[in-house]
């Protein structure tokens, strides 16, 4: 495969890069600020598998360009202005999420590429208050209480509109927590509080700790995203997802267990989203088992942090194999 990565140097991108380079496919990061998450991940053999391309995921020049220059045949689709700063931004949010999905969906439209596969969110579907069903079935209806769920919520529907119309083979995710190291931006971002602060020996205080969340390790994500990519076309055209559903204070208590001296404090309350999915169709049509329970995937990140810093890492011998 030839794969062009929108948002190529971010959290989730950089790790299906690693994927696919590590699989021989050529792979083009489209970045119009390259980050170093990249550098910080993959290592010097790695690096030189991805051609780094700067340009706009809501261009349809700079994506043609990449697409010609590179014979790319898929795209993943990952660019996005994240929540709180779509919030903040609601102008910016709609060119770069909306944006971005039209020229995308152009794209692949107008090369005849094989496939895209895009990221979606659960926050299409708002809180879990809204469902009568719960978990919310893939065809819930959607409630969206951001900005951010806004535009997920329309780039769902602009997906449907072009294979409809045109037979583009779009297929589109619902993450939920997505967490590892290298997550620096996104509402998610509260596990670095949770995770990291425990790790390097400072207090945390955790919001909404009442909440239960589905913890999806960025491996994981990158490992079904490349899986998606592969697939023939399927008969939904997104999916929802999940991996391990937990809550917050039992999180809490397995890191105290690797480090018996940390100090957690919760905020009370939820973050109001219905983090746990139906994915029976998922499984039906792709079918996906997670590697990382939660204790894998905390511990990674831990250690990743202590790592850094110079840190004894943390043993594994209470993770569960599965």
């Amino acid at each position: 495969m030839n794969v062009l990565i929108t948002g190529g140097t971010g959290f989730i991108a950089t790790y299906l890069a690693r994927r696919l380079v590590r699989a021989g496919h050529l792979v083009v990061a489209l970045d119009p600020a390259p980050s170093n998450i990249l550098q910080d991940i993959l290592t010097p053999e790695e690096l030189a598998g991805v051609v780094v391309y700067p340009g706009e995921a809501d261009s349809l020049r700079d994506l043609g360009q990449a697409i010609r220059a590179h014979g790319i045949d898929r795209i993943a689709h990952l660019a996005s202005l994240l929540h709180p700063a779509c919030d903040l931004n609601p102008p910016r949010a709609v060119q770069v999420n909306v944006g971005s999905q039209i020229a995308v969906l152009e794209a692949v439209r107008l090369w005849d590429l094989k496939k895209v596969v895009w990221a979606s969110s659960v926050v299409v579907f708002g809180d879990r208050r809204s469902h009568p069903v719960l978990p919310p079935p893939i065809d819930a209806a959607h409630h969206p209480v951001s900005v951010y769920g806004a535009t997920k919520s329309l780039n769902e529907f602009l997906a449907r509109h072009y294979v409809k119309m045109w037979g583009v083979d779009a297929l589109g995710l619902r993450f939920t927590l997505v967490y590892g190291p290298g997550r620096v931006r996104g509402a998610s971002a509260f596990v670095n509080e949770l995770l990291l602060r425990p790790a390097l020996g400072q207090p945390a205080r955790v919001p909404c700790g009442d909440d239960v969340v589905d913890w999806q390790y960025v491996e994981d994500v990158a490992r079904l995203l490349e899986k998606c990519l592969e697939v023939e076309r399927t008969r939904s055209a997104v999916f929802n997802t999940r991996f391990d559903v937990r809550p917050i204070r039992e999180v809490g208590r397995y890191i105290q267990k690797l480090l018996p001296g940390a100090h957690i404090e919760y905020d009370p309350g939820t973050f109001g989203i219905a983090w746990e999915l139906d994915d029976s169709v998922l499984q039906s049509e792709i079918g996906f088992r997670p590697e990382y329970p939660m204790e894998r995937g905390v511990l990674e990140t831990i250690n990743d942090a202590r790592r850094r810093q110079g840190l004894p890492l943390l043993s594994g011998e209470t993770v569960p194999h599965l």
